[in-house]
């Protein structure tokens, strides 16, 4: 048999163990009110800022999708001049060659005149000295 005394020494111990919990529970419920009550000062303070970050968000995408269309626009005007260009030295290169056709063929001209030219000096001159010989005879 066990002595009266721990009878009252283990309902004792046990009520204080009851109540431990019991302040337990209460800090842990506590604790949850006041992480609710937190989160939803958190919420009255953050949510204007959220707000104001989605329409910056939105502004930004705003511009952005207005630099793409610049860009694809300078793109597009950047292709055109350069087909332009290409075409501008395509005509360049062919007034280019028929300007070295006609150049080569004026050429050729000029030199087959001037051999008629010293060739017509040649004959005048040798006309001219036979006949100066006949006269002095």
């Amino acid at each position: 048999m066990l002595p009266t005394w721990v009878g009252v020494v283990s309902a004792l111990s046990l009520a204080i163990i009851a109540l431990a919990a019991l302040i337990g529970a209460a800090a842990v419920i506590a604790a949850a009110l006041g992480v609710r009550a937190a989160i939803k000062a958190l919420r009255n303070v953050a949510g204007p800022a959220i707000a104001d970050v989605r329409q910056l968000i939105g502004s930004i995408k705003t511009e952005a999708d207005a630099l793409v269309d610049t860009s694809r626009d300078i793109r597009h005007r950047i292709v055109r001049a350069a087909d332009a260009a290409e075409e501008r030295l395509t005509d360049l290169d062919a007034l280019a060659e028929v300007m070295q056709e006609e150049l080569e063929e004026t050429a050729l001209d000029a030199a087959a005149t001037m051999r008629d030219v010293r060739r017509g000096l040649s004959v005048w001159k040798w006309g001219r000295k036979v006949l100066k010989g006949k006269k002095r005879r």
